[in-house]
């Protein structure tokens, strides 16, 4: 069995000694040492699984236990968070969330809670699909052309370029933008990087 405690930060200027001070008073509590910390400087809309987060997953064995402080510290997206909850699950191992004081394992209310979870998920997914839906509808009322105008070969993604803009800018995860609008990620990072699309910063 082995400890370990994950916070992160999305920024340089973000002080991660608050984080590492809680997880670690949480283990000396409850004697869960000794503890292996790791953690990373980058924005949690960026896939766990190219983060120092998924490498640790990876590595994660039946017993172990991973402490957090919060949710949010693992991902942006509730999708993604009941993602990381599945894998760990599946390799056996517990996650605790610090602030909360919740263990999230392999028992009843665990199973429970993570069904909670899987519905709630459902439910932010359809409410996407509803915006995403009524995003192509309002562009059509507006006389926009959704499909692919004559000239020079120009990706799917054009036409619902403002919408992709619009997530961005609600921290929507690019794994969680792919999957509504049912696009491959790599034709929605590729569309991203020709644009240079960012989450829009308001003064």
């Amino acid at each position: 069995m082995a400890f370990y405690g994950y916070f992160r930060v999305s920024t340089k200027e973000q002080n991660s000694q608050y984080q590492r001070n809680m997880i670690l008073n949480y283990a000396n509590e409850n004697t869960y040492v000794p503890i292996t910390f790791i953690d990373e400087t980058m924005s949690g809309a960026k896939s766990y699984r190219n983060r120092a987060l998924g490498t640790l997953l990876n590595q994660l064995s039946s017993g172990d236990i991973l402490l957090v402080n919060e949710f949010s510290r693992l991902g942006r997206s509730l999708l993604d968070i009941l993602e990381i909850i599945k894998v760990i699950n599946e390799r056996e191992a517990k996650l605790i969330i610090v602030r909360d004081n919740l263990k999230i394992g392999d028992d009843m209310n665990s199973k429970l809670l993570t069904t909670m979870f899987g519905i709630v998920s459902e439910i932010e997914r359809d409410l996407l699909k509803s915006r995403v839906k009524e995003g192509l509808e309002s562009a059509k009322a507006r006389g926009v052309k959704l499909g692919r105008k004559p000239g020079p070969a120009k990706s799917k993604l054009d036409p619902q370029k403002d919408l992709i803009q619009e997530y961005l800018d609600k921290e929507i995860s690019k794994a969680s933008i792919s999957k509504l609008l049912s696009v491959n990620k790599q034709t929605l990072y590729s569309f991203i990087k020709k644009y240079k699309m960012e989450k829009t910063s308001f003064s």
